[in-house]
């Protein structure tokens, strides 16, 4: 259902709007890579068995990370 505004959209603010959306996404998409990375980092440093304590095998941290 499209409601219509009660006055038209200044000019811009769309443009604005994506601007900012983008910035925030690509933020956002660093973060969560930098986190993976980080997870990675410190599940490559662990010992088979300490994998096994967590319930992973060795080839779950190459395929997920």
């Amino acid at each position: 259902m499209y409601i219509q505004p009660a006055s038209p959209v200044p000019f811009g603010a769309i443009l604005a709007l994506n601007v900012v959306n983008f910035v925030d996404n690509s933020i956002a998409n660093v973060v969560a890579w930098n986190a993976s990375r980080k997870t990675a980092a410190a599940l490559s440093k662990l010992t088979v068995s300490q994998l096994e304590d967590i319930g992973l095998l060795p080839g779950d941290t190459r395929s997920h990370y």
